[in-house]
This record gives structure tokens, C-alpha cells and sequence, in this order.
């Protein structure tokens, strides 16, 4: 990426169901491959990674998705490429793009919700990215919400990701596509198993009922999570990121009424909820900002 936050090379390395260090084997890859198609000098290497993260020291602490654990990600990049290293959690990576390339306007404060695979919230307070005392800050997708609720990840059962991260979405399409036959569903995949968020998507802007429902109830869900983020904060711009923001409308407009509902009038009345314009590339651009941000001073 070039100062200004545009991309001049883009490459990809596919997982493929590996974990732990064979997943760090890929980001090695790709970096090696990355690296020689650049034109001039590397200023740093940033990272956006999923899990919890302490970025002042560059650990990964806990990922559950990627197998890692306590992994010191900074200082390996650091040691094998031999330029400055920044790592953040995806969510506050997305944050720091949305402030920094997003036009974030008047205000210093910003709140960023990336809803994919899991669920985070990235805070800007007085135009710096806010981490807090430990490593967990927006880590809402693992407060639990209802009990002896359906399994996460994490170990525990009902937190807020099992009810609107986008595995759980897959999972309520592909049942509802193998019990109707009728749904609009069939049109955007060949089998259930290969139904995936896009095509959720365009089943419910085709109108699906049962697939519209449970969009509804996810962002409801969200709702409730936000509307307390509201009261405490008083932040009046949150911004949705990651796969299932795509949903739009049919997601975003029961988040609203529920927000409404449940915080303060005065605050939720103040609030906007609003989809990111960053698109898929918003954590490559926080990883750009923290280099940026770090090296540079750039606010």
C-alpha cells in the first residue's frame, strides 16, 4: 500500500482448514511473496488478526479460530523481515481505517462493529484508537446472552456471536434450504452445503420470509448489545463492518428500533448507524493506518 492508503499489490493465501503454526507458515508465505513486488522501501508491516491481542507488545494472546495462543506475531515478523511490526485485532484495526480513510467528520469518537465470523467492537476516543487496561476491549461477541444458549467457541454457551456472527446465519440457512425446497435459496446455491453469506443475502433482498425473520433477529440481537454500548459511551456514529453488515436494511433498521427502545431517548436519538464504505478492505486499511499511525505520526 502507498501512504494515502491505496493498494498497489494484492495477494492472497488460503488457509484450508490448517491452524496454529501451519497458519503462521501462510502468513509467512505470503509475505515472501508480497514483499518483491513492492517498488520502493518497506516502512512496517501491519497486522489485523481476529482474537485477543496485546499491541503494545505485538502477542497474539488468544485466537480461537486461528489454533493461537500466546503467539508473539510481532516479534517473529519483526526478526524474519527485519522492519518495524504493528499488530491489532480486526475489529480495532477496522476502527482505525473507518477514522482514518472513512470520513469520520467532525466528531473524535468513533465506533466500529465488525460482524463476520466473530463479532468485535473497535473504539476511537479523542482520535486514538482506545485499548484499555487489558487486551479485551470490544470483545461484546463473547458476553453471553442467553443461557444454555447454543455453544461458542470459547467454551461457554449463548454469547452474542452464536446469535448473529455469520456461522450461526450459515447454519439456520442451510437447515431452512434442506426443509423447503421452495426457498428462495435454491436460486443463489446448488446444495445447502454451499450456501454462503452472499447468497443469504440475495435470498433475503429476494424477499425470503423465514430467512428476512431471522436477519430481523439478528440485528435485534445487535441491538441490544449496542443500546448499552449508547448509554455508556454516548457515541453518536457507530459504523458496521465485516460480511454481515451486507445484509443492510433488513439488519440494520430492527438495530435501530432496538436501540431506540432500550437506550436513553435523548442519546439513541442522537445516534447513527450507518454501514461502512470501505467495503472487504477495511482491516487491510487499519493495518495500513497502524503503520502509518507508528512510524509516521499520522493522526
Amino acid at each position: 500500500m502507498n501512504l494515502r492508503g491505496g493498494i498497489r499489490q494484492r495477494l492472497e493465501q488460503r488457509i484450508d482448514g490448517r491452524s496454529g503454526e501451519g497458519i503462521l507458515t501462510a502468513v509467512y508465505d505470503l509475505i515472501d511473496r508480497l514483499i518483491p513486488l513492492a517498488d520502493g522501501r518497506i516502512l512496517g508491516i501491519g497486522v489485523g488478526t481476529p482474537g485477543l491481542v496485546d499491541s503494545r507488545q505485538g502477542i497474539v494472546r488468544d485466537a480461537f479460530n486461528l489454533g493461537w495462543n500466546e503467539l508473539r506475531l510481532g516479534e517473529l515478523l519483526k526478526e524474519r523481515y527485519g522492519v518495524p511490526v504493528h499488530v491489532a485485532n480486526d475489529s480495532q484495526a477496522a476502527a482505525l481505517a473507518e477514522f482514518s480513510f472513512g470520513g469520520a467528520g467532525a466528531s473524535p469518537h468513533l465506533v466500529v462493529v465488525k460482524m463476520s465470523r466473530g463479532i468485535g467492537v473497535g473504539i476511537v476516543l479523542d482520535r486514538k484508537l482506545y485499548h484499555g487496561d487489558g487486551n479485551g476491549v470490544g470483545e461484546i461477541g463473547h458476553v453471553v446472552f442467553v443461557d444454555d444458549g447454543a455453544p461458542c467457541r470459547c467454551g461457554r454457551r449463548g454469547c452474542l456471536e452464536t446469535l448473529t456472527g455469520s456461522e450461526s446465519i450459515l447454519r439456520f440457512a442451510q437447515a431452512a434450504a434442506r426443509s423447503d425446497p421452495s426457498s428462495a435459496l435454491t436460486r443463489y446455491a446448488a446444495a445447502p452445503e454451499e450456501i454462503d453469506i452472499e447468497a443469504v443475502s440475495a435470498a433475503v433482498a429476494a424477499g425470503d420470509p423465514s430467512l428476512g425473520s431471522h436477519i430481523a433477529d439478528v440485528g435485534r440481537a445487535m441491538g441490544r448489545a449496542l443500546a448499552a454500548l449508547v448509554g455508556l459511551l454516548d457515541i453518536h456514529r457507530i459504523v458496521l463492518a465485516g460480511s454481515v453488515a451486507g445484509f443492510g436494511p433488513a439488519l440494520i433498521d430492527p438495530m435501530r428500533n432496538e436501540i431506540r427502545s432500550r437506550a436513553l431517548p435523548p442519546l439513541a436519538s442522537e445516534t447513527v448507524v450507518e454501514t461502512t464504505k470501505l467495503g472487504n478492505d477495511i482491516v487491510l486499511l487499519g493495518a495500513a493506518a497502524l503503520i502509518l499511525n507508528a512510524e509516521l505520526g499520522l493522526p
